[in-house]
């Protein structure tokens, strides 16, 4: 989620993870130009996941909100840039938050869920139900 996002990245150095989701990584904060389009991981460790997503076919998933400004779009372009296809973002408009939630449009899995058929933000988590179903394995 928001805080560890790129936490999931620089997890997707080891093998053992199949199915990374950067659901509205929002670190570093974007305060300088810099931070807006970067994500916590070295140069190396990005290397690795590129390599992986290139030869291993692993894919990123990275849910967000168009209007987040704490995750804003030119760090959704560096990790397109860094990973291709690979990378697949799920960009919902901001109407698309649930709007009983105190805050802005952000955590799109938790509070800005409108657990609904048909609703953006359920579609986005059955998006990474399923990645983890077709990764994982799993039934059901």
């Amino acid at each position: 989620m928001c805080l560890t996002g790129g936490y999931a990245l620089v997890m997707a150095t080891d093998d053992r993870l199949l199915a990374p989701v950067l659901s509205q990584p929002s670190m570093p904060l974007p305060i300088t130009r810099a931070q807006h389009g970067a994500i916590d991981i070295s140069p190396a460790d990005l290397a690795i996941v590129r390599s992986r997503c290139a030869n291993d076919g692993l894919t990123v998933l990275g849910p967000r909100f168009r209007g987040d400004g704490l995750v804003p779009e030119s760090r959704f372009r560096f990790l397109r840039g860094e990973l291709g296809d690979a990378f697949v973002a799920v960009e919902l408009d901001d109407s698309a938050a649930n709007p009983n939630a105190v805050m802005k449009p952000h955590p799109i899995l938790t509070e800005h869920l409108i657990d609904e058929p048909g609703q953006p933000t359920r579609a986005a988590l059955d998006q990474v139900l399923t990645l983890f179903r077709e990764r994982l394995h799993v039934d059901g």
